[in-house]
């Protein structure tokens, strides 16, 4: 294959009809443009230019090469320009997955950031309330949503970014509704309404907490919608116990009362593709999610912010100021090196601080 650079010598050459010209306006000295031109002439085997006088003549061969690498050249040149979208997150693709919890307190917000930030970015949304092979499955770069005990998937790096409690959901006019808190005892007696699937990790975790208060919950309605769950509750004849997130903007004809139960408690965590390990967007996306997560340990009582970055915006690990400068000062961070499969160096930079889990998150 012929080497770009020589052919952008020839080019040259050919536009300023001397060595010296082309030397002055490709930044070289007189002798590198003419080694450049003597060793294409040696790959090619063709006769480029030749000397007339002090100076040199472009062959018709040389011209002819010179006119038909203009269209190889262009188009490096446009990749070597997406190249640099990508690297700055102006262009191509991101998929984030997220489950049902932050679906309406944190993605809108979250969405309109990344899309005023990065205008040309194909961002993708996708409601999963899975595991994290599933996200592997779905093709999934950036998610959000609880952490779990699932193996670890060498190709994900995730990081726990919060831990919260519950709240009993009631209507208005519920004989709790004035209650500063409730023990999940209190609502032995209760029909209960919820969107988990009952064999699902998620509500097995509170029916857990339930038996180890003396009873097993009574699920009476077990809608898959979330909005149905509230209708049902807002009549005033049903209970739902959910992570105090989804509480962040309950309507107003609702209720939410902390459960007192240290038991109950749960963790977020967000997990990047170590593919897109560097892409802005994605370290975008991980830095809003800690500034939300940080909002909500501000707002409510018992909501621990976890993994939080400093003052800089740099989490723990980000110790490299090469790369700092290399990966872009609006982003303020810099990525460490953690080995992936294989043994090989993974980028690592985007989540902040985040090492490889035995646990990775799961929707």
């Amino acid at each position: 294959m012929l080497d770009p650079v020589k052919l952008r010598v020839l080019r040259s050459v050919v536009e300023t009809g001397s060595i010296r010209a082309s030397a002055e306006a490709l930044g070289y000295t007189p002798s590198a443009v003419s080694q450049h031109l003597s060793t294409l002439r040696r790959e090619t085997g063709l006769d480029l230019v030749e000397r007339s006088g002090r100076g040199i003549v472009v062959t018709p061969q040389g011209r002819l090469l010179a006119e038909q690498s203009g269209a190889a050249l262009d188009a490096l040149a446009a990749l070597d320009r997406t190249v640099q979208a990508l690297r700055s997150g102006r262009s191509g693709a991101l998929r984030l997955g997220y489950a049902s919890s932050v679906a309406s307190t944190w993605i809108p917000e979250l969405a309109q950031d990344v899309r005023r930030r990065f205008p040309e970015l194909d961002l993708e949304l996708v409601l999963r309330s899975c595991s994290i092979d599933d996200l592997v499955e779905d093709g999934m770069d950036v998610a959000v949503g609880e952490s779990s005990r699932s193996p670890l998937v060498e190709d994900w790096i995730a990081q726990d970014i919060l831990e919260e409690g519950y709240v009993a959901i009631v209507g208005v006019g519920h004989r709790l509704a004035g209650r500063t808190s409730v023990q999940l005892k209190d609502l032995a007696e209760e029909p209960w309404t919820t969107d988990d699937p009952i064999p699902s990790p998620w509500f097995r975790r509170i029916a857990s907490a339930c038996l180890a208060a003396g009873y097993t919950p009574r699920v009476e309605i077990n809608p898959t919608d979330f909005s149905t769950v509230l209708g049902f509750v807002a009549t005033g004849d049903y209970v739902t116990v959910q992570p105090s997130i989804i509480a962040q903007d309950l309507r107003a004809d609702l209720v939410a009362i902390p459960v007192e139960d240290t038991t109950l408690r749960r963790r977020m965590s967000v997990q990047v593709r170590r593919s897109v390990i560097r892409h802005p967007a994605a370290r975008y996306i991980v830095r809003r999610v800690h500034d939300m997560a940080g909002d909500r340990a501000r707002d409510i009582v018992g909501v621990v912010h976890l993994n939080a970055p400093d003052a800089r915006g740099v989490g723990p690990g980000w110790t490299d100021p090469a790369d700092a400068a290399a990966d872009g000062a609006a982003e303020g961070s810099a990525p460490t090196q953690v080995t992936g499969a294989g043994g090989a160096a993974a980028e690592a930079g985007a989540v902040e601080g985040a090492t490889p889990q035995p646990q990775p998150a799961a929707l």
